[in-house]
């Protein structure tokens, strides 16, 4: 009986050294593997009672190619909360192979936040972000709306 609970002993701590080995590797590969930077592309604003909407990027940006999270800020100002007038904010964000990725916030208040998207490069090579915002009615009519667009290089 007192060698079974040796073995199990013996079991649970070879068990136990197998799961903190483990999570020694996966943090050392999440050093090369994970997120490898965070990259603010610019901000969106709008104003739904002066029907106005305005984006302004930071530039032709660089980031390492990999992992990376993409994000922009956006506020929406003179809007009550659920009233049918509202804005909207698109991110986008193209990966060196030319596939867009794409993050999109819906707001019916006045509000701010942050939108981002997280992907792998797929390699280095030039792409671009672009940054889109728009306010509109109770009937989803845009009243106003604006974009812009830079250069991304993954290096």
């Amino acid at each position: 009986m007192k060698q079974n609970a040796s073995i199990g002993f013996v079991l649970a701590a070879l068990l136990l050294a197998g799961i903190i080995g483990l999570a020694g590797a996966v943090s050392e590969d999440a050093g090369e593997m994970g997120i490898l930077s965070t990259i603010s592309l610019g901000n969106m604003y709008t104003d739904g009672d002066g029907d106005t909407a305005s984006v302004s990027v930071v530039g032709p940006v660089t980031a390492p190619a990999g992992l990376n999270t993409f994000t922009a800020t956006y506020r929406n100002v003179n809007d009550v909360d659920n009233d049918g007038q509202g804005a909207i904010y698109r991110l986008k964000v193209y990966d060196a192979q030319g596939a867009a990725h794409t993050a999109e916030k819906r707001v019916d208040w006045a509000t701010t936040g942050t939108i981002s998207v997280s992907f792998n490069s797929q390699g280095s090579g030039d792409a671009q972000y672009e940054l889109w915002c728009e306010t509109h009615d109770l009937f989803d009519t845009e009243k106003a709306s604006d974009t812009d667009h830079d250069n991304l290089d993954y290096v």
